[in-house]
């Protein structure tokens, strides 16, 4: 095993950044404004983690997300990121029906109510006065699942029904799993809105602000295909060491070679971590992580959640449901809605949005009996159209190695214990990522908490900076 070194001198100023998702590079990007020097390590042969802009072959004109896809009215630190980096957000806006027993119900307008007006003010109220209760008030709220809550609250079944399948596209699971205060924060916490903040999408696609933050940070900066294994603390120093899986290219015909396994190693004065919680625990940290910051890492579930994308000759949904189409069915195809909502052209891209067993059994399929059963499902809500796709492509994240999931899914009692130990520093070790952020699941919360790691990060260095010049002063005195 060979093993190369990076900044065998690195600056007082410096952070290895593990990871370049959202998190990582929003962080990195943040200290590089104040003249950091900054590593960003990445695990896959690509940057932007979970955000994934998807072109066709077949049409590449047309975009879709197989990864991250809404930004919300309310989500300030992305918003205001997209306007620092000139990026336009465009709308992405959904009416929505449900689909039940294979016939589409009435459409309900953006941001509609869909389950009994009496209880619309009910949970309106009962919600501002536990989101604003004691702590340990909504410790016990916490304790139940989002389900049981609402069944005691007064919703008919069949309004439970609906809100499982319109609910658990948030969560990524079904609600009746679903710690009740991490999914009421959801809907009625500081930040959220009556559309659950599907509001808007980067134009051109989201990967286009991975790729902004990556061309400021600095390409040369950034290190795809290494795997941390190791992040050793000593003498004030962060050691973070990765196998080098880079692979040799040679000219057709010969094929794609792995060159041997070694390691590569960074070191810098702090790092930020922004792995997925589930995938924390395959990083040997010297010295250990503390049991409960471990013990919360490997209980902490991440959503099942499955994307597939459909290309179509002509946007047949449009006739009957229009542009904005988007419908909760009980079919295995589960939520789907029209990806290519404000892109011009004939053809068109509907995105199935599977949670849950749904999108285990989905993942199971072959890429024949995938595009079958999407497009009989479709057929049976529109009857009479050519619901046969062009082409399909899907991601299933519950199956990627470096996630094991969509984003983080809290259960019942889990929202403020693990969240809290999940944030803490260890040693000169930041920690960030959707998963600790005040609102699961979305783009803004890794931005947002990649941004709050690199300010931790400037923080300390200033209280560090202080001491050593107080020492200093010290030393000097008679």
């Amino acid at each position: 095993m060979r093993s190369d070194k990076h900044n065998q001198m690195p600056t007082e100023k410096s952070c290895v950044i593990i990871g370049a998702g959202l998190a990582g590079l929003s962080a990195a990007y943040r200290l590089r404004k104040k003249n950091w020097t900054v590593t960003v390590v990445e695990a896959r042969d690509r940057i932007g983690g979970r955000v994934f802009t998807h072109h066709f072959r077949e049409n590449p004109e047309l975009y879709c997300e197989l990864g991250g896809e809404w930004v919300g009215n309310d989500h300030e630190a992305i918003r205001e990121l997209c306007k620092e980096l000139k990026l336009d957000l465009i709308k992405h806006q959904f009416e929505y029906s449900f689909a039940e027993l294979g016939t589409i119900g009435e459409t309900i307008k953006v941001g509609g109510w869909p389950f009994q007006k009496r209880m619309r003010k009910k949970l309106k109220t009962a919600m501002q006065g536990l989101m604003h209760s004691q702590p340990v008030k909504q410790n016990e709220f916490d304790q139940q699942d989002w389900w049981t809550y609402l069944h005691c609250l007064g919703f008919s079944d069949s309004d439970l029904m609906r809100r499982d399948l319109m609910d658990s596209t948030d969560f990524g699971e079904s609600i009746r799993h679903s710690g009740a205060y991490s999914s009421a924060s959801e809907y009625y916490g500081s930040g959220s809105n009556a559309t659950d903040e599907m509001d808007w999408r980067i134009e051109g696609g989201n990967s286009r602000l991975v790729n902004a933050l990556a061309e400021r940070v600095g390409l040369h900066a950034i290190h795809t295909s290494m795997e941390v294994k190791r992040v050793e603390q000593f003498d004030g120093w962060v050691t973070v060491h990765a196998d080098d899986n880079r692979t040799e290219l040679f000219s057709p015909p010969r094929p794609r070679r792995a060159l041997p396994t070694r390691t590569q190693t960074f070191r810098a004065r702090f790092c930020i971590c922004t792995v997925p919680a589930r995938v924390l625990n395959s990083i040997v940290f010297v010295p250990k992580l503390p049991h409960a910051q471990r013990l919360a890492a490997s209980n902490l579930q991440y959503a099942r959640i499955m994307k597939t994308a459909l290309l179509f000759r002509n946007r047949f949904w449009e006739k009957r449901l229009g542009k904005k189409f988007s419908c909760f069915t009980d079919g295995t195809s589960d939520f789907v809605f029209a990806a290519s909502l404000g892109q011009p052209g004939t053809q068109g891209i509907l995105c199935s949005y599977a949670i849950g067993d749904k999108a285990d059994d989905l993942a199971a399929r072959g890429p024949v009996d995938l595009r079958a059963l999407i497009a009989a499902d479709l057929a049976k809500l529109f009857p009479g159209e050519d619901t046969a796709p062009i082409a399909v492509d899907k991601y299933a994240w519950q199956q990627d190695k470096y996630t094991q999931g969509a984003y983080a899914f809290y259960r019942p009692g889990q929202w403020f214990p693990i969240r809290e130990v999940l944030s803490k520093s260890h040693g000169s070790v930041y920690f960030a990522g959707e998963h600790i952020a005040d609102e699961q699941g979305f783009m803004d919360g890794a931005v947002d908490s990649g941004q709050d790691a690199a300010a931790q990060v400037t923080t300390a260095y200033r209280r560090i900076s202080r001491r050593r010049s107080q020492n200093r002063t010290k030393k000097k005195l008679p």
